[in-house]
């Protein structure tokens, strides 16, 4: 049996334990499945990233008319775009690797995980156990069951980060922001792109938000909203999805490439979970408590796996408050969550933290709602940008800030200054006190908080 302080299953939101272990002296065995890194690195938030700027650039070189400048339609060598992103990330990955080897206090295994105990797992050939177990496993892309798609060669958002063809028409089966990130950017490259959604897209999003989203996103694209595919078949190098539209008129969507991207699924049925005191949830993830700590004490799990917040970021702090709680602290001491943020890489962006208007409104909270479009800042009349919008949720009683959406150029960046509002119980009267840069981005919020302030003290209703 092989043992050390702390054995780890997955190398995603693992690497981040594993290293900080290391230096304070614990033996550590990491077990990972596939590439060092995790979703994030290899299959993710980075190589996405990494295709979506060039294909941002390719757009706006094609919008130049706006500007009075001479639009031009800008030619890609997609082959070697993606092979760089790939030679990437695996390079990347590789160093990882090295990294884990090179010390002596990891121990990196190359295999699947298995259970056989609550305390024993297995990989490969050989067993392993430690006074301490965390399960950092993440999720993998949802296959729907759809008549017809298995057996053909569809695209998930790992193959499309690694297809090096760009086809004359892709079909996006999914409006989340994977299927909106990878299809905005297949679109921006020069495909002709369908989106079929089985409501909108962002459904989680504020729908104020996803209007505005869907106003400018959708030009240039096909969308199918309230549809939902029936079959499919692919002959002669063709996709043909036949679908039924919300007043069930039946239609057929055709394309080269196909990406169904509708959600995922927690990497935990791969573990033989069953041979364990381990609990999961109706859809597969791992149940913890608020110390991250599954039924069976000592094993903790963070991540896409738990299911709680499915974002690089937040596995990151899971894995830090893990750390500090167990291992520095003098004592044990429960997670408390912070406002999480998140973001789409999308044009435009989108950025948010805190309650929707929706669930706001479902609390029964008394709302004061701040709303500017980016066209009432000097920075977007500069950039000739005709889309963009900034809502604020304040409380009436306290005028305390519960919750902030964008939809813009640099939504991912703004949002910051509102996460940090947020966490502090900052109200609309310490947004506005400060002073905001002209001519730059940050006014929207500025005039998003004027435009609250009179119904928050009328007192102010003279200055606007």
């Amino acid at each position: 049996m092989n043992t050390s302080d702390v054995l780890l299953i997955g190398s995603g939101g693992g690497t981040k334990i594993a290293q900080a272990l290391a230096r304070l002296g614990k033996r550590v065995t990491v077990i990972e499945r596939d590439r060092a890194g995790g979703t994030c690195l290899n299959r993710g938030c980075i190589p996405s990233k990494m295709l979506i700027h060039p294909a941002g650039l390719a757009r706006r070189l094609r919008e130049l008319d706006r500007l009075h400048l001479r639009s031009c339609n800008p030619a890609v060598d997609f082959e070697a775009l993606v092979a760089s992103i790939n030679a990437y990330t695996d390079d990347t990955s590789g160093s990882l690797t090295a990294q884990f080897d090179q010390s002596d206090a990891i121990t990196y295994i190359r295999g699947e995980a298995r259970f056989l105990s609550d305390r024993v797992i297995a990989a490969g050939d050989a067993e392993y156990t430690a006074p301490v177990i965390v399960i950092a496993t993440g999720a993998r892309p949802h296959i729907p069951d759809i008549p017809g798609l298995a057996g053909t060669p569809f695209m998930t958002s790992t193959d499309a980060l690694r297809n090096r063809t760009l086809p004359p028409r892709l079909a996006v089966l999914g409006g989340g922001y994977i299927g909106a990130e990878l299809g905005g950017a297949y679109a921006g490259f020069g495909s002709r792109v369908t989106f079929i959604l089985r409501s909108t897209f962002l459904k989680r999003e504020d729908p104020d938000i996803v209007a505005e989203f869907t106003r400018a996103f959708a030009p240039g694209k096909i969308l199918h909203d309230h549809a939902h595919v029936r079959e499919v078949a692919r002959r002669r190098g063709v996709f043909t999805l036949s679908c039924v539209s919300a007043s069930g008129t039946p239609f057929d969507v055709e394309a080269e490439a196909l990406l169904v991207a509708t959600g995922v699924v927690p990497n935990s049925d791969r573990l033989g979970l069953e041979t364990t005191a381990i609990q999961t949830d109706p859809d597969g993830f791992i149940m913890v408590d608020d110390h991250l700590q599954t039924a069976v004490p000592g094993v903790f799990a963070l991540g896409d796996v738990i299911g709680r917040h499915l974002f690089r970021h937040a596995v990151n702090f899971e894995a830090e408050y893990w750390i500090d709680a167990n291992f520095i602290a003098p004592n044990p001491y429960p997670i408390a969550y912070p406002p999480m943020p998140g973001a789409v890489f999308t044009h435009p962006e989108i950025a948010s933290v805190g309650l929707t208007e929706t669930a706001a409104r479902e609390q029964g909270l008394d709302l004061v709602i701040g709303r500017a479009a980016y066209p009432s800042c000097a920075m977007a009349i500069a950039r000739r940008l005709d889309h963009g919008l900034v809502k604020l949720l304040f409380a009436r009683d306290t005028g305390k800030l519960l919750g902030a959406h964008i939809v813009g150029e640099e939504a991912s960046t703004l949002i910051q200054e509102l996460v940090l509002a947020l966490t502090h119980g900052l109200t609309a009267a310490d947004l506005y006190r400060q002073i905001y840069i002209h001519p730059a981005f940050p006014e929207v919020i500025r005039n998003a908080v004027r435009h609250a302030l009179p119904r928050l003290d009328p007192q102010h209703a003279c200055l606007f």
